[in-house]
């Protein structure tokens, strides 16, 4: 088990609310933002006053209050207004989850007040219900995540794509606790699948390995006898327990402990690869063989008849019920995927025979996947067995991602796909990054950036300052999970972090430790763009001054490959400044 990151590690800073957004039975209302005395006189209905910090926040909320009588303060957070605003909780008493708020009995006196766990909320309603008056002089809401050094920037000539990275930044910097967390409000947990986004735009964000591979360890702690891991990783405290109380006593083994996502194991899979490439850490690929072995086992006897949508594997939330669904195709995909990213792993170590196996297993499994789902490149896959059977961008993603399309493959079905109306679309951010990623490696630049302006361009809108876990782009504005069921801070959706800097200025490594690199410039439709990659060796600087003009510079230690279209490839060293025009 990987020692555990205690609170004293984590970085403290404080904020101020911005606005008093609504109060009722409240004299002086914003008073308490420059230091003075904002009185709560209830009556036959208690006083309340909502509080703005202008942005998303997570941490613990002081206030300083004085109590003329016993009373009693209710806190109610909310990542929107309307969540702030819920007076009752909307779950029933039996649901996993309730709406998080806080109910404090005062007594008589001066005293500083603190909500009873962690929270993350933008609004705050502070709700006094008596039968003492209260006088507020000063809230505080302390902000917390681990220490992280920002590292990676971006920057281009659209505002909105600018925007988009930024929030994704924020969500980042928020969700790296003491493990990488999907959500910091609702759930705070390590799961695998959020993880493995997390990882990419944190490593593009702030260089980070060291959060990345306690993360890592902790899921290999949660491997069962068949070689299956479980989905999140309560097993090596990946969750808050207990400081967020209303979720449960989750150190108690069961239930949600023992849940196996398919896809989610072979994220792990391809987790462990991505990790490697990108910080070089061999060591860590060693220690997790044993493991990365026994996921692929139980991977090759998945049986894709079996395995249940939204039960043992998912792919996004479902359009019509508002519920999680799978798409069979799209796991089939995912599952060669795994096998071909185990066969690099296996290389690395120099398991030379089980990386044939592997790449054996790739090999066959695409195939097999065209022969039961229906063709990729002919645009005709479906998510299930029967022949009227959805068809969904995610499965074909997946496919591509997989190796069943080519790029010019892709770009053919595209139109024929985007044209189709039942088609279905990513609404969850982890399946929308597959998507981008897919358009953006196979040349659909342009395209890209647009269905990125649509996803990301509906939540600024809405005033996100975080990435939101969906969007429900058939319904403009808020997301339509119930208002205190929202994540409204999910890492999986941080996306834009990680895709700007590696897509647009073109920046992946290409060996382990980013001793090699390939920088490969797609504009699409911006003007320029310019920003900083974090790597082992330090910083990659790229200023994209048009679609084949600029500048980069490598530091030492690596060796680049600069690939513009139309002109032969041009070799890069370390140290140095190179110009192309």
């Amino acid at each position: 088990m990987p020692d555990a990151i205690t609170p004293a590690a984590l970085v403290y800073t404080p904020h101020a609310p911005r606005a008093v957004t609504s109060a009722r039975g409240v004299t002086h209302p914003e008073a308490c933002l420059s230091g003075g005395e904002t009185v709560f006189a209830p009556g036959a209905q208690p006083a309340s006053l909502v509080l703005d910090f202008g942005e998303e926040l997570v941490g613990v909320l002081e206030l300083d209050v004085t109590a003329d009588g016993a009373t009693t303060v209710e806190l109610i957070e909310g990542e929107d207004l309307e969540e702030a605003l819920l007076v009752q909780d909307p779950f029933p008493p039996d649901h996993w989850y309730h709406q998080p708020r806080d109910i404090l009995p005062l007594p008589p006196g001066a005293q500083t007040v603190r909500n009873q766990g962690r929270r993350a909320f933008r609004f705050v309603n502070i709700v006094v219900h008596g039968p003492g008056r209260l006088r507020l002089r000063r809230a505080t809401m302390t902000l917390e995540h681990a220490p992280l050094a920002d590292l990676g920037s971006f920057r281009c000539s659209d505002p909105l794509l600018n925007d988009a990275w930024s929030i994704s930044r924020r969500t980042m910097r928020l969700c790296l606790q003491g493990f990488y967390e999907d959500g910091v409000k609702r759930d705070g947990m390590l799961w695998i699948g959020d993880y493995r986004v997390e990882f990419l735009c944190a490593h593009y964000l702030f260089g980070d390995a060291a959060l990345a591979r306690r993360s890592l360890q902790m899921f290999a702690h949660c491997r069962h006898e068949n070689g299956s891991l479980s989905a999140v990783a309560l097993l090596a405290g990946g969750h808050l327990y207990p400081r967020i109380s209303y979720l449960g006593d989750l150190s108690k083994v069961g239930g949600l402990h023992a849940w196996v996502l398919d896809n989610y194991c072979a994220d792990f899979v391809s987790s462990v690869w991505e990790y490697v490439l990108h910080t070089g850490d061999t060591a860590l690929a060693a220690e997790l063989g044993p493991v990365v072995h026994g996921v692929l086992g139980f991977l090759g006897k998945v049986d894709l008849a079996v395995t249940t949508p939204g039960k043992t594997f998912i792919t996004d939330n479902q359009p019509d019920d508002k519920d999680w669904w799978g798409s069979r195709s799209a796991l089939a995909y995912q599952l060669a995927a795994a096998f071909a990213d185990g066969a690099k792993l296996a290389g690395l170590l120099g398991e030379t025979a089980l990386a044939d196996g592997y790449r054996r297993q790739h090999r066959t499994r695409l195939p097999q996947a065209a022969a039961t789902f229906g063709e990729p490149a002919r645009a005709t896959c479906r998510d299930d067995f029967p022949a009227n059977a959805t068809r969904s961008w995610h499965a074909h993603a997946a496919a591509f991602l997989a190796g069943a399309l080519t790029p010019a493959e892709l770009r053919a079905v595209y139109p024929l796909l985007q044209a189709d109306s039942a088609v279905r679309r990513p609404m969850a951010g982890f399946m929308e990054f597959y998507l981008l990623q897919a358009w953006l490696d196979a040349g659909l630049t342009h395209e890209a950036l647009d269905e990125m302006r649509s996803y990301y361009g509906q939540m600024l809108r809405s005033g996100a300052t975080t990435t939101w876990e969906l969007v429900d782009r058939r319904e403009p504005g808020i997301d339509h999970i119930v208002p205190a069921g929202r994540s409204h801070c999910h890492g999986w959706s941080a996306g834009p972090a990680y895709l700007l800097p590696a897509k647009i200025l073109g920046v992946t490594p290409t060996a382990p430790g980013y001793r090699e690199v390939a920088i490969r410039p797609a504009l699409g439709d911006l003007a320029w763009a310019e920003g900083d990659i974090p790597t082992p060796h330090g910083l990659i600087r790229v200023k994209l001054t048009g679609p084949t003009t600029g500048e980069i510079t490598l530091p030492a230690g690596i060796t680049g490959t600069l690939h513009l279209d139309g002109r032969p490839p041009v070799a890069l060293a370390g140290g140095q400044t190179h110009a192309f025009k």
